[in-house]
């Protein structure tokens, strides 16, 4: 694996909004477990979130949910910080 985001394991907003856009064109909510955020709270860590999700600010539109492992870790490894 590259150390770079490989957009096309996502998709893209109808209006062409990708997962790595600038906080300017795109929300993400993280999911985690009870304990993740135990983790979280307390120590300022934690595991992966167990779902993503990337919402379009310009149209409102949900583009992409991640549940698989696999994606969320390659996401959260490569995105822009």
């Amino acid at each position: 694996m590259d150390n770079y985001l490989d957009l096309s394991k996502y998709q893209k907003s109808s209006l062409g909004v990708t997962v790595d856009h600038s906080e300017e064109f795109l929300k993400v909510d993280y999911k985690y477990t009870l304990t993740g955020w135990f983790f979280l709270t307390w120590f300022g860590t934690t595991r992966m979130p167990t779902e993503v999700k990337f919402t379009c600010k310009q149209s409102g539109e949900v583009f992409e949910v991640l549940h698989d492992k696999k994606l969320i870790e390659h996401y959260m490894l490569y995105r822009r910080k």
